[in-house]
Order: C-alpha cells, then sequence, then structure tokens
C-alpha cells in the first residue's frame, strides 16, 4: 500500500483544515507550527528529530510508520480592550482532540482505543499516542496549537518500550495515514461544532474506576479514580476518605491497576 502523507488527499477529505504542509523531516510540527503560525494549517512529518510531550518528555518516533503532526488555530479576541480569554469558555483542545482520535480510529477500523488521563491513548493496555496542547497570548489573539504523535504501523520497539508501547497496526494497515489524519480532523470539527466532546472522552476513559497512585507536593498518594469534572479534572477518592481534584496542568499518574 502507498503509504506517503499527501496534501491533496488531506484536503480534498477534510473541509475543516485551510492548508496542509508537509515534511520530510522536523526537529518537531509543534515547533514549526509555532513559528509558521498559519491558522487551521495542518503541519506534518514523516519523522521527527526532537519530538516532545507534556512536560517536555520525549516519545519515540519512527520514520514513515508514525503519525507527527500540529494544528495551528487562532481565537480572535473580542474588540473590548478588557476581554481577556477565559478559560473556563475555551474549548478544552486536549479533550476534544482525545475524543476525535478515539472516534475516527473506531469509524475506519475494528479497533477498540481508550483514553488514559488526560492526554494519552492507549491500545490493548499500551499506550499508542499521545497529544500536547500549548496556548499563546497575544494583544487580538490567542495561539492555540495541538500536537499529536500516533504510532501508526511501528512492527518492533526498543526493549525498555515493547511492554508499555503499541502502535495501531503490527502488520499491514487497513487504510492509509492521509485516510486518517483526514478523518480525526473530521471528527475534531463535528465535536466543536457540536461541543459533544466530554461525554466522549469520558466514557473512553480507561481510568475511572481504577486504583490510582499520584504525586502531589512530594507526597505519594493512591485512591480510585471516581469521575471527571466538566473541566476534565480527575476526582479521586483517597484510602482514607477523602476526595481529591487533581488538575492535569499539575499531576502525572504513576500506577493504575484494576
Amino acid at each position: 500500500m502507498n503509504d506517503q502523507l499527501e496534501k491533496n488527499k488531506i484536503l480534498e477529505a477534510c473541509d475543516f483544515l485551510s492548508d496542509v504542509k508537509v515534511f520530510a523531516s522536523s526537529e518537531s510540527t509543534q515547533k514549526d507550527a509555532k513559528i509558521l503560525d498559519q491558522d487551521r494549517c495542518l503541519y506534518l512529518a514523516d519523522h521527527q528529530l526532537s519530538p516532545y510531550g507534556r512536560f517536555g518528555r520525549q516519545y519515540y518516533a519512527v520514520n514513515g510508520s508514525g503519525i507527527y503532526m500540529s494544528l495551528c488555530l487562532h481565537l480572535p479576541h473580542s474588540q473590548d480592550e478588557n476581554f481577556f480569554v477565559s478559560t473556563d469558555k475555551t474549548p478544552q483542545y486536549t479533550i476534544l482532540m482525545g475524543a476525535a482520535l478515539v472516534l475516527a480510529i473506531e469509524k475506519l477500523t475494528t479497533k477498540k482505543p481508550m483514553i488514559k488521563w488526560v492526554n494519552d491513548i492507549y491500545l490493548d493496555g499500551k499506550k499508542m499516542a499521545g497529544i500536547l496542547t500549548e496556548a499563546s497570548v497575544s494583544t487580538d489573539r490567542t495561539q492555540i496549537i495541538i500536537g499529536v504523535g500516533l504510532n501508526f504501523s511501528i512492527t518492533s520497539f526498543p526493549y525498555a518500550l515493547k511492554d508499555k508501547a503499541t502502535s495501531l497496526f503490527d502488520t499491514e494497515p487497513t487504510l492509509t495515514r492521509n485516510a486518517l489524519i483526514a478523518e480525526i480532523w473530521n471528527q475534531f470539527d463535528r465535536l466543536l461544532r457540536e461541543d459533544s466532546y466530554f461525554d466522549c472522552y469520558k466514557s473512553h476513559s480507561f481510568i475511572l474506576g481504577k486504583h490510582v497512585e499520584f504525586t502531589q507536593n512530594h507526597i505519594t498518594y493512591d485512591g480510585y479514580a471516581t469521575d471527571l469534572t466538566p473541566q476534565c479534572e480527575l476526582v479521586v477518592r483517597l484510602s482514607d476518605g477523602s476526595t481529591r481534584i487533581l488538575s492535569s496542568g499539575e499531576i502525572s499518574l504513576k500506577k493504575w491497576t484494576s
């Protein structure tokens, strides 16, 4: 199967995108999107030299076998000089992207991906994709950059990752990267317009109901993940009966078990 990344095929299948820029290699599509700064433009690379995710963590990338992409969005500010972007009214783009990813994969394949709070996509208990959303505020608008690294057809992983990471396909793919990319952004557009992404995200969470461990202010806690707030904070009932609400920007789960 010819699986070259092709700008025209993606644009023909997705009206939401204003443009697609494809690079054979890039230090990071996240950096490309920030610098080139074109609204609703998707930046793609066959290979990334210095990919990074949440908390600056690097991730494994394979030339031609992954989907490494970042979207730039411009959110104009009001003409009111006292207006600032309100985080509770701005769509939660990491949550939206997670919902779009799982729905696109379910539509085009028989796979059943799940979401690990807050920004990882898992398949059969192993990490398959990660999401990184970054924002920059200027005088007239907010720039949102949404990055995705997805293992598409990686057949082998380094020893340190083989029990932790997986790929959407470990044999011959049944679809092209172009088709999946277009469908991901079609789902993103639909979920954004319908404002229906939170319910989808929550229904695909595999953390809820599990025993979790996390560290906060250098103290380790454990309990059960019981719910998600409308802001997608994780509600954890601790072993002493108290409840903690975890912000995704501050906490990373260390362990989770059934």
